[in-house]
């Protein structure tokens, strides 16, 4: 393996960023898209038409094992942008705000702004549930726009706009109308006229564009829809739940069921999974469309050559595999995400090298010359930029809590590694620490995590390496 060091890989990066002029910082396009698994042309997928997601991969670095910290989108987009876990910021919740639990943490944006950039935020970035999330005075150059649409008001037909309430809305719709129907259109259009006017000016940008879907409803213009044939779309696994797994590893599918088309309990009858399947897939090539805007106005403009883009999904989902839909489970599916990074001068390549979600605040500083804050648990990964086939961390970490929902934080913290061929899943009780359950997976031949090895004797070394390596994990 090629060792590089850190002082190496600056040298090897600074040519391309600072040597034309040091004041000439690069742009950040930062592109967030909520629930999105990695159900994407570029990795495989192959029903997903997503041709504009397909070619920023193709001339950026494509990360195969990248993992969010939390699989919820508030802890998830707290984590990220503060780079730290969520146990360092306390963080777990929806309705919990980092200034409140950790009031002097200087987040990416923040950052960026301290050190000369003019910051913007469109769409979601942060949760967009609570006003009270809200960083203007701190994280932005000028008040985030659009972050606090919700997407359970996101549709276009007239009959669900004036319905009352989700449970008399349906999960999916099929509306034949524009793209600026729904609230991706509209952060689009604001998005291409911000791109536009803050490449005309002479100091550097950090633009966060956060879209809202495939989050449920999975509403989408129909062209997007008939992009689809509704027989292909089956979920990857059985929609049983394996036998030997802990009840632990679910969260119950609450944010789906609410629907008035979605069954309040049990198996999703397989036509209507189908059918939210299908707009799930609908609304990831709406997006991959609004990406692809996003882009074209950057071309236009004349400063793709001098612009990071970088986008990014909140965290990874279900699709009924596993008797489970939506996301807050310690499994690959909500774990993994998409994580491309487009870096002017640099080829396109694709890279196994695990990374986690905190290490993207340290690495957006060291390619764009900033100094790091002290504090942060993430660290960059601007060696595997300059060396895709490189190693990086021996185990990426994400947690979640049960019981799931409310206010309140709950009394169990479920904490997971994975590592290259292994996941590893430890549930503790959070006051007094002990453990309650243990899971093993070899994920090479077990994807989707249906047969818990943990008692098995062969995995004894594995399983006792994997404990060690989880608790310094955490304790680092």
């Amino acid at each position: 393996m090629k060792i590089l060091t850190a002082f190496t890989v600056m040298i090897c990066f600074l040519p391309t960023f600072l040597s034309a002029a040091e004041s000439k910082r690069p742009n950040v396009l930062f592109i967030a898209v909520d629930d999105m698994r990695i159900n994407l042309g570029c990795y495989g997928d192959k029903i997903a038409v997503t041709p504009n997601l397909d070619t920023l991969a193709a001339r950026g670095i494509l990360f195969n094992r990248a993992y969010c910290q939390f699989a919820s989108c508030n802890a998830s987009r707290a984590s990220l942008l503060t780079g730290q876990r969520p146990d360092t910021i306390s963080v777990y919740k929806l309705n919990t705000f980092y200034r409140s639990t950790a009031p002097e943490v200087i987040t990416l944006p923040q950052h960026f702004k301290m050190n000369g950039y003019h910051t913007e935020s469109i769409g979601k970035i942060l949760h967009n549930y609570y006003v009270q999330l809200r960083d203007n005075e701190l994280s932005w150059s000028t008040p985030a726009r659009m972050d606090k649409l919700r997407h359970v008001s996101d549709y276009a037909l007239e009959e669900n706009l004036s319905a009352k309430g989700k449970q008399n809305r349906p999960a999916a719709e099929c509306a034949d109308v524009g793209d600026d129907a729904y609230y991706d259109g509209k952060i689009t259009e604001d998005a291409v006229r911000t791109i536009k006017r803050l490449a005309a000016q002479d100091k550097p940008f950090f633009l966060a564009v956060g879209f809202m879907k495939p989050h449920t409803p999975y509403n989408a213009p129909k062209e997007y829809w008939d992009l689809y044939d509704r027989k292909d779309m089956k979920a990857l696994c059985p929609v049983i739940k394996p036998d030997n797994c802990p009840e632990l590893n679910w969260s119950g599918s609450a944010e789906l069921r609410g629907y008035k088309d979605c069954p309040s309990k049990g198996i999703i009858p397989d036509e209507i999974a189908a059918r939210f399947r299908h707009g799930y897939y609908a609304a990831t090539s709406y997006v991959d469309a609004n990406v692809g805007k996003l882009i074209t106005a950057l071309e236009e403009s004349g400063v793709t050559d001098n612009t990071i883009i970088i986008f990014w999904s909140d965290h990874g989902y279900h699709l009924g595999e596993n008797s489970h839909w939506t996301k807050v489970t310690l499994r690959d599916l909500d774990a993994q995400v998409p994580l491309l990074v487009a870096v002017p001068g640099k080829k396109g390549a694709q890279t196994d090298a695990l990374v986690e979600y905190i290490d993207m605040y340290p690495t957006l500083s060291d390619l764009c010359g900033l100094p790091k804050p002290k504090g942060l648990d993430g660290r960059s990964f601007i060696s595997v930029l300059e060396d895709p086939t490189s190693d990086f961390r021996e185990a990426a970490l994400t947690q979640t809590l049960r019981p799931w929902g409310g206010k309140r934080v709950g009394s169990t913290m479920g904490y997971s590694i994975r590592t290259p061929k292994y996941r590893y899943v430890m549930w503790i009780n959070r006051k007094d620490k002990y453990i309650i359950a243990e899971e093993l997976y070899d994920m090479e031949k077990d994807p989707f995590q249906r047969n818990n090895i943990f008692n098995d004797s062969e995995f004894n070394n594995i399983l006792s390496k994997h404990r060690e390596l989880l608790e310094a994990t955490i304790l680092r």
